[in-house]
């Protein structure tokens, strides 16, 4: 398997469980493994926000059932498309 991958795409090894997840994309061909097998990409994806005033921004791992509101240089951050 080798493809370019979209960030906040979340790949799981079929064999062990772990995930990884794609946090800047690059220009080369993507293709994880893990336990000698391909890694398999999920339907989830991680939720990235960034801070309108110095740029920073945070990958949100698991959206929780409250009322979620990242801030950063006393700002609201914004979720990024």
């Amino acid at each position: 398997m080798s493809t370019s991958a979209p960030r906040g795409r979340i790949y799981r090894c079929p064999v062990c469980g772990a995930e990884l997840t794609i946090l800047a994309v690059g220009t080369g061909e993507f293709g994880p493994r893990c336990c000698n097998r391909d890694m398999v990409a999920q339907s989830r994806r991680l939720a990235f926000y960034v801070c309108p005033v110095c740029g920073a921004e945070v990958g949100v791992l698991l959206e929780g059932g409250g009322q979620f509101e990242p801030r950063c240089c006393n700002t609201g951050m914004r979720r990024a498309a």
